[in-house]
């Protein structure tokens, strides 16, 4: 490695990461009313929505890496992209757009401003075809194209939204009204809430990699026909923050007053499909009782609703599935979509309830008409047997329903002891990662003795079990002694006719992260935006508390416990790769790779938790030069 510090200093040098930098001052730019030409907002100014600013038709609204708006407390300021308008929110790992409150530090909460709202011409199923959007916005939403094109979102996060003005009257933190599968949704944190964090009003347009944080509400609601896609999603919840409309993941209906019926079979019900999915819920323990009693389940289907979940985890709940069935035919029948496979359920592990492990179980829970005071704690026969209305057939009910062997639905007392998640429950340092010995990411089941018969013992070398290597793809065939087979004790599903768009990537776990990968929130994300310094740090980073002083390739906290930022500076555009090695010269992760980054002055926040004890180099790699600094991990 001594070459490597022989060429830092003409490294930096390269790299223009030479000299100290001084705090920046923003430019402070007041946006009101209607954006009504084609409008650019720069990474070295900071933006203020005052009341609710549209993106009229017609208009594009771009926005770079690094740019933080901040939104109006006393105002509700709030961004809406109307019909035929488009957002172009291109931020990046390195450098996340960041929508926030406007108050201080310490100070900013759940509601604070309104959030955004993307409106589009593609379907849903209000009886109309159009509708306007809740909370107030004069805009409307609908129309006849699925492929309407709402714009571009990557790298994008949104905290202190949400505002419940009334029941069923509300602003989330991202709403998605009729907008199209033209438009391109990926790499998006909502933090805090004040209503749901992400809601679907039909359309169908597509998301990668959803993060919800401490949401008041639903994390994941959806209705009026929504019929997209949607892979790799996390939310985590604040034990003593739930609405009390009933907090839940997933909220998913199809039929409302003013929509279509579900009378004469479905029309356009809500059927989107989510799939690689960990949601982690207030109960720490199955027992406990410090969380808010306004918590009902992980999944609420109910007035029709076909959505559904695969290959998903559902920790802490005081209900994992819950079925909600309604006496009037014109909101169509949740339990029918199960039966007849227009919803599915299935490869989805669900760990951690409040009741759980036996017929009965809180696991999954029917009721009818409504969730019974909101938390569904009053079992009756409707719930556990499926009879009458309520009929499961050829199932005996929705226990026997989640049990069936073809939906390989899997249930764990706890998760500590059952799923082995490494910390999904701290707020502001969660890990998702299942541990190696995770059912999601290893296979404990012992081989069939004839596998271990004629003399060979233990012919994987692990211990006479079935054979998993989690870099490798899925194969259960077991033929040949057992030859390639290739699975983990949780398969996920690749077969399932829900999962056949090419939009979706084949996976060999179930949940939001494998344990061998990188995780996809890493670096882009922040648990703490409400002790997070928007003001002086430098404009281009999304990351706080670093010292501008030091950054010329400066590496802190050092030594670092669970994370640390580097900062560095790119005097040219540039394709960018930051990896780590150990003192052996191997290769531990890459914990940033992205082609053409701009040129500035950056803070990259990434994990040190999943590293050992010891002395670490980071090489900071671009087109044309390199240079390292080293990193002490205690």
């Amino acid at each position: 490695m001594k070459n490597i510090y022989q060429k830092l200093t003409t490294c930096l040098m390269a790299l223009g990461l030479t000299g100290a930098v001084s705090a920046q001052s923003f430019t402070k730019v007041t946006v009101q009313d209607s954006i009504a030409t084609d409008t650019h907002w720069t990474n070295d100014r900071q933006y203020l929505l005052k009341g609710y600013v549209y993106v009229t038709n017609g208009h594009t609204l771009t926005i770079d890496p690094g740019t933080v708006i901040r939104g109006d407390k006393q105002t509700k300021g709030a961004l809406i992209v109307e019909r035929g308008a488009k957002i172009m929110a291109m931020g990046t790992a390195a450098q996340p757009i960041v929508f926030t409150s406007n108050e201080a530090i310490g100070n900013r909460s759940y509601g604070d401003w309104g959030g955004v709202i993307l409106c589009g011409k593609s379907p849903n199923n209000w009886a109309s075809g159009t509708a306007q959007v809740e909370g107030g916005p004069r805009s409307l939403y609908g129309g006849t194209d699925p492929h309407d094109n709402s714009g571009e979102m990557h790298y994008v996060r949104i905290e202190f939204p949400g505002i419940a003005f009334s029941p069923n009257n509300e602003v989330n933190g991202l709403t998605f009204c009729s907008v199209g599968d033209a438009t391109q949704i990926d790499h998006i944190q909502v933090s805090y809430s004040g209503d749901d964090s992400y809601e679907w009003f039909g359309g169908n347009v597509n998301t990668k990699y959803l993060v919800a944080l401490g949401t008041w509400d639903d994390d994941f609601d959806n209705d009026c026909g929504y019929a997209g896609y949607n892979q790799y999603g996390i939310s985590l919840r604040d034990p003593y923050a739930a609405d009390n409309s009933g907090s839940k993941a997933w909220e998913s209906d199809s039929y409302q007053n003013g929509t279509h019926t579900g009378l004469n079979g479905d029309v356009m019900p809500t059927h989107p499909v989510f799939t690689n999915y960990t949601v982690v819920g207030p109960l720490v323990q199955p027992g406990s009782t410090a969380y808010d009693p306004q918590f009902v389940a992980g999944v609420h289907m109910r007035r029709g609703s076909s959505m559904s979940l695969l290959n998903s985890v559902v920790v802490g709940y005081p209900a994992g599935l819950l079925i909600d069935e309604s006496d009037s035919t014109a909101f169509g029948s949740t339990i029918a979509n199960l039966v007849s496979g227009a919803a599915e359920f299935k490869n989805n592990a669900i760990a951690g309830i409040q009741t759980n492990g036996v017929g009965g179980g809180k696991e999954v829970v029917l009721v009818y008409n409504g969730a019974r005071s909101l938390t569904p704690t009053n079992l009756a026969s409707p719930d556990t047997t499926g009879s009458g209305i309520f009929s499961f057939a050829p199932w005996s009910g929705p226990w026997a329903f989640i049990k069936d062997a073809a939906n390989k639905d899997k249930i764990y007392a706890n998760e500590q002891n059952g799923l082995r998640i490494q910390n999904p429950f701290n707020l502001t340092n969660p890990d998702f990662t299942p541990t190696s010995t995770s059912p999601i990411s290893y296979n404990s089941t012992a081989l069939p003795s004839y596998v271990t018969a004629g003399g060979t013992l233990d012919p994987f070398s692990n211990g006479k079990l079935y054979p998993y290597d989690p870099t490798k793809p899925i194969n259960t065939d077991t033929t040949g002694l057992f030859i390639n087979y290739n699975a983990p004790n949780l398969l996920p599903n690749l077969t399932s006719s829900k999962l056949s768009s090419s939009f979706f990537t084949p996976e060999n776990h179930i949940g939001a992260q494998n344990y061998n990968t990188a995780k996809w929130t890493a670096g882009w994300t922040n648990w703490d935006p409400n002790n997070t310094d928007y003001d002086s740090r430098s404009a281009s980073t999304g990351i706080a508390n670093y010292n501008e002083e030091k950054l010329y390739l400066q590496v802190s906290p050092n030594p670092a416990q669970n994370e640390a930022v580097l900062g560095y500076a790119l005097a040219a555009n540039s394709d960018l790769n930051i990896t780590i090695y150990d003192m052996m010269g191997q290769q531990v992760k890459t914990i940033l790779d992205e082609k053409n980054v701009a040129a500035g002055k950056y803070a990259f926040k990434f994990e040190t938790a999943d590293l050992s004890t010891g002395v670490y180099i980071i090489n900071v790699t671009t087109e044309s030069a390199h240079a390292a600094i080293r990193l002490a991990v205690k």
